[in-house]
């Protein structure tokens, strides 16, 4: 991001929150090894009362909404294969797609919205954003040891890809 002589910023990347995501619903996912990350898919449903009561449950009723969310769709995490922690998700939603940069360090979580206008759909954003910007996405993050790790090994990372898509699909609701 680039900033003015008076240190305002021209534009920011998505919203900055000082929550972490919600966490993933571990009936509804399947998982993808793909050497230094893993690749859990998701089938999600959000509404307010489940963003709300993650607020709470991080010590946030500051942070509790009145938005009328309900929406869902398939979710893809990425997380390290070694610790665990999740680093990005793309939730392919069907109104509202966005994804979310998990700044660990930061304690915070940047959620991006997908521009469908500009991008097309959200599972191809989220398909071609993982198979060629995994090791940038990952830095922006603040996970620059496993973004290293990927640019390592590329290959385990895109051979995981067509299980992923695969995954990805057959959780889309028909539109």
């Amino acid at each position: 991001m680039s900033s003015t002589s008076s240190g305002i910023e021209a534009y920011v990347v998505g919203r900055s929150y000082d929550v972490m995501p919600i966490p993933m619903v571990e009936q509804h996912c399947v998982e993808v090894a793909a050497g230094a990350v893993t690749f859990v898919v998701e089938s999600r449903h959000l509404t307010d009362e489940i963003i709300n009561h993650n607020a709470r449950s991080q010590g946030r009723p500051d942070g509790v909404l009145d938005l009328v969310v309900d929406d869902g769709g398939p979710s893809l995490h990425v997380l390290g294969t070694d610790h665990r922690r999740e680093h990005l998700r793309f939730d392919c939603f069907e109104h509202e797609p966005h994804y979310h940069y998990v700044r660990h360090e930061q304690g915070t979580n940047l959620v991006v919205a997908v521009d469908v206008h500009a991008l097309g759909d959200p599972l191809g954003f989220t398909m071609t954003a993982v198979r060629h910007r995994l090791p940038e996405m990952l830095e922006f993050a603040g996970a620059h040891e496993l973004a290293d790790s990927v640019r390592a090994s590329p290959t385990q990372v895109l051979e995981a890809l067509g299980r992923v898509e695969e995954l990805l699909v057959s959780l889309t609701p028909a539109r």
